[in-house]
């Protein structure tokens, strides 16, 4: 960058070669304790001569002069900078101010110019005049304006070199373009950054502070690099900025944090320094919908051959080839409402793909789902074998173990807390056979209790006494995924998957008619959101017919209508938050609808 802006100078200087123009390229006039690095830096093209120019220092307490220095005999050097400066700071052809002292900058409000005159011209006392003028600065530290110093040198501008509250570390420099001085950590003898924001903002997130049908807040966050270079302004049009993950006056790199922003409000963060860097972020509100709210049903009502990662709500979290495919066909149990889709393929050594779903706090936690092992033997650990269902951040595990070495044809389920199986079931299960599993966590007291192919006739009551039972001794206070699992392939068995449902009661996943929110929430497309112009777009994945109920955030029921043409008119409705729950067939949905 400095070889850049060096040639940008160059050739700007080089242009201006017949005014043989030099300009004040850097000032700083406050500096630490006594002021003993104040300096001034001319700049013009390398090995210039300045031969007729002077430089004159004026007082803002009497506005006139109290120094003049020829430059007569000096040169720029090989950048092209000439330095007036204390005696700590001069070198080789550089001017002393004065030999050997030091604090003989005023501070502000003061003025220094470049004149191309004869130094006789400026006795001290004399008034500011534009005659000769070459370039002047009008400068000050947090001092009001100097009306007669701004006109008798024709400027507009008074620069403040304590506009960041960092006078002692700031200077007064010249950007690139050559029109006006930025307050920026000094650059003494090098090539000014002034012209150059050091702070950069990058990948901004939203995240949702609850789930809930009415307006939530949520946290805004944008990350940022380059900072600990100037004092920063930070602010938001909605919410409250937090540094608690990174402050850009003082740390290089962080987060800068924006909490309860009111969901449907898109915020913009703002960053700005007084100088240079003016620069914004927005971040756009997400839908604060509860996501996959209890109960629901998932029966993979996918395309053949997907990976299961990769629909709507799953998430690939472990491993890195051969995912849980999508497969054709479903399984089934008596008494059991009928699948509505495809299932899905597991075996060894493969990526773990898991659900997510609206936080359970307190109370049960109940998971149904039919299995059919179709292939038993890779399995090499009889001692255990594998588990392949993770309800909550395993808190839950469902064990498959071959109940005979050499492995046959048979298996024994357990349900344990622990990384280890144990209490293996005492009845054995076929391999080909559907199996319907009940699993359930109590999360005040960390019980595990497990059905196993349970009577139709418990269907949608109580729970009958579970067959499987564990404890987990530290229980969790919350349960959100449900996970299934490709372990090694010496422990997990080929088999099928289907007819997940998990729900806060017995009767949620064990239920005689249709009656859960299918999980398939991308069947459905609800656009623009937010809506403008008084018409919403509702569309599916079939031609069937839609019915479509608008809620307001009391729970009002403000329309009720069967769509045929994919639109819904809500132009009379008022600006706000609604809930839309959209119907079709059997699969339905609920989705937030701003309306602005």
């Amino acid at each position: 960058m400095k070889k850049i802006y060096f040639l940008l100078f160059t050739l700007l200087f080089t242009a201006a070669s017949s005014f043989a123009q030099v300009v004040i390229n850097e000032i700083d006039v406050d500096t630490p304790g006594s002021d003993t690095a104040e300096f001034v830096e001319l700049k013009a093209a390398p090995n210039t001569s300045l031969d007729g120019y002077i430089v004159v220092f004026f007082n803002g307490g009497n506005d006139s002069s109290y120094g003049a220095w020829s430059l007569d005999g000096k040169t720029t050097d090989a950048n092209g900078f000439f330095i007036l400066a204390n005696t700590s700071l001069v070198s080789g052809s550089d001017i002393d101010l004065p030999p050997g002292g030091s604090g003989y900058i005023q501070n502000g409000a003061d003025a220094i110019a470049i004149y191309q005159d004869d130094i006789a011209n400026f006795p001290n006392g004399t008034a500011p005049t534009m005659t000769n003028l070459i370039d002047a600065i009008v400068y000050g530290t947090s001092d009001g304006d100097d009306a007669e110093l701004l006109t008798g040198l024709g400027e507009t501008v008074q620069y403040d070199e304590d506009l960041n509250g960092a006078k002692d570390t700031e200077s007064l420099q010249l950007n690139a373009a050559g029109t006006a001085f930025n307050t920026k950590a000094v650059t003494f003898r090098d090539f000014n950054d002034a012209a150059v924001c050091a702070l950069s903002l990058s990948s901004t997130s939203a995240v949702c502070d609850a789930f809930t049908p009415g307006t939530d807040t949520y946290t805004a966050t944008v990350d940022f690099s380059g900072g600990g270079t100037a004092s920063y302004t930070v602010t938001a049009n909605s919410g409250t900025v937090d540094f608690s993950a990174g402050d850009p006056s003082t740390d290089a790199t962080g987060t800068i944090t924006v909490t309860g922003v009111a969901e449907g409000t898109d915020v913009m963060i703002s960053v700005v320094d007084g100088a240079l860097c003016d620069l914004s972020s927005t971040v756009t509100s997400p839908e604060c919908l509860p996501s996959n709210t209890l109960p629901l049903y998932e029966g993979f009502d996918y395309t053949v051959g997907n990976d299961l990662g990769t629909e709507a709500n799953w998430n690939n979290f472990s491993g890195s080839t051969n995912p849980i495919d999508v497969v054709s066909g479903s399984l089934s149990y008596t008494g059991l409402v009928a699948s509505t889709g495809e299932s899905v393929f597991l075996e060894g050594g493969a990526i773990d793909s898991e659900l997510t779903f609206t936080p359970v706090t307190s109370g049960d936690v109940f998971a149904s789902f039919i299995i059919n092992v179709s292939d038993l033997s890779n399995i090499t650990d009889t001692t255990d074998g594998g588990y392949v269902v993770i309800l909550g951040d395993f808190d839950a595990r469902l064990w498959i173990h071959p109940d005979t070495d050499p492995v046959g044809t048979t298996y024994d389920i357990a349900l344990t807390n622990s990384s280890t199986g144990e209490n293996f079931s005492t009845t054995k299960y076929n391999v080909g056979d559907d199996v319907l599993i009940v699993m359930s966590y109590n999360i005040q007291t960390g019980a595990i209790n497990g059905w196993i192919n349970p009577a139709s006739t418990d269907f949608g009551g109580s729970a009958p006494t579970a067959t499987l039972t564990d404890t987990d001794t530290s229980p969790s206070s919350i349960i959100d995924t449900f996970a299934l699992r490709q372990d090694s392939t010496g422990e997990t068995p080929a088999m099928i998957f289907d007819e997940l449902r998990i729900g806060t009661s017995w009767a949620d996943v064990t239920p005689s008619t249709l009656s859960l929110t299918n999980v398939n929430r991308n069947a459905f497309s609800v656009y623009p959101n937010p809506i403008t112009s008084g018409i919403v777009n509702i569309s599916s994945t079939n031609s069937e017919a839609i019915s479509v109920q608008v809620f307001d955030v009391l729970g009002k029921q403000v329309k009720n209508e069967t769509l045929t043409n994919n639109t819904l008119n809500v132009s009379n409705l008022k600006s706000g938050i609604y809930i839309v729950k959209i119907s079709q067939n059997n699969a339905t949905t609920t989705k937030k609808l701003v309306i602005k």
